[in-house]
């Protein structure tokens, strides 16, 4: 189920919903007023230090000595 984003037009309350659907009707919890979906935005990391947010990944590359190897995708 995704995750939304909502403002309360009436109390002007933000709160976030699971709903099963993208048109789930949705009112305030609070007042029971319509609401408006919001822009959600989010980070996979920081890219200028660790001050804003979780910093990317860092660490070995991938893993190239198990598995098959490359050559073994080409189909020629």
């Amino acid at each position: 189920m995704p995750l939304y984003e909502y403002n309360c037009e009436h109390c002007n309350y933000k709160f976030d919903r699971l709903v099963a659907c993208h048109n789930a009707q949705v009112n305030c919890p609070l007042c029971q007023g319509k609401v408006k979906k919001l822009m959600s935005s989010f980070s996979v990391g920081a890219s200028h230090g660790y001050a804003d947010g979780i910093p990317a990944a860092a660490g070995p590359g991938m893993c190239t000595s198990c598995g098959p190897s490359p050559a073994a995708f080409n189909k020629n």
